[in-house]
C-alpha cells in the first residue's frame, strides 16, 4: 500500500445569528434586481428610471448575508396582507418568523493552526449582525438534524438537497462501506469510509494509483 496523502473538503457549521433590530420596528426589506429603462427627461436629456412592477422584495439581512458568501436559512411564516392601497383584496405572503434571528452556515477549513471557522470575523463585521446564540461565551452549533427539522417546519417543506443528503448519509453509511462521491473534485470516485462524523466522513480515494485519505462533507456522498 502506498503512503496516504490527506485532503480536506469544505464543511459547514450552522449557528443562530441575531440581527440588529430595525429602528422603525418593522422587518428590514428592500427591492433588488429592479429593471430600468432609458427615457428623455423634461430637459431633453437621456436618463434612466425604474420599470414599475419589476424587482424582488427581499429581507435585507438575509440578502446581505448571501451576498457575503454565507449559507443562510430564514424561517418564515405565511400571513394575509392587503395587496395594495387601491384594493381590499388580500393575498398570502411569506414574512420572517423571528425578525431578529436567522440561521447562518459558516465554512470550516484547515488552517496552519488546525481546523477552524475564519468566517467569524467576516460575519461579525457585517453591519446587520448583533451577535450569535451561545452559552458561557461560546456559540452553540446547530446540528444538521436540528436544521432539517427547522427547515421542514418553517420553509413549506423545501429543504435544501445538500442537507437532506447529509442527514441521510449519517444514517446509511458505516465504517468499511464504499460510497460514491457526487460533488467536488473527487466526483464519481469510489470512497471507502474509515470514519463517520456528525457532518463529514473520512475515507480513502484512489488517485493515480495512490491511496489518499480524504475528509468530505456527507452531502457530497451517495450510495453506489
Amino acid at each position: 500500500m502506498n503512503a496516504m496523502t490527506s485532503v480536506t473538503a469544505r464543511e459547514v457549521q450552522w449557528f443562530a445569528v441575531r440581527m440588529k433590530p430595525n429602528a422603525s420596528g418593522g422587518p428590514r426589506t428592500a427591492i433588488v434586481d429592479v429593471e430600468k429603462e432609458q427615457y428623455i427627461n423634461r430637459a431633453g436629456q437621456k436618463s434612466w428610471r425604474k420599470v414599475k412592477g419589476t424587482g424582488n422584495r427581499v429581507f435585507l439581512p438575509e440578502h446581505l448575508m448571501k451576498r457575503a458568501g454565507f449559507e443562510v436559512f430564514l424561517p418564515v411564516k405565511k400571513v394575509l396582507r392587503i395587496k395594495n392601497r387601491f384594493t381590499k383584496e388580500k393575498h398570502w405572503v411569506s414574512v420572517p418568523l423571528l425578525a431578529d434571528w436567522m440561521f447562518v452556515g459558516l465554512p470550516i477549513i484547515e488552517t496552519e493552526y488546525g481546523r477552524g471557522v475564519p468566517g467569524w470575523k467576516k460575519l461579525m463585521e457585517l453591519d446587520v449582525v448583533a451577535g450569535v446564540m451561545g452559552t458561557g461565551g461560546r456559540p452553540i452549533q446547530m446540528s444538521d438534524t436540528t436544521m432539517m427539522r427547522v427547515m421542514r417546519q418553517f420553509s413549506s417543506g423545501r429543504v435544501p438537497s445538500e442537507v437532506k443528503r447529509r442527514v441521510a448519509a449519517r444514517r446509511v453509511f458505516g465504517v468499511g462501506d464504499v460510497a460514491k462521491v457526487v460533488h467536488g473534485p473527487f466526483e464519481d470516485f469510489d470512497f471507502k469510509i474509515v470514519e463517520v462524523g456528525d457532518s463529514s466522513a473520512k475515507g480513502v480515494v484512489n488517485l493515480f494509483g495512490r491511496e489518499n485519505l480524504v475528509e468530505l462533507g456527507l452531502e457530497n456522498l451517495s450510495t453506489k
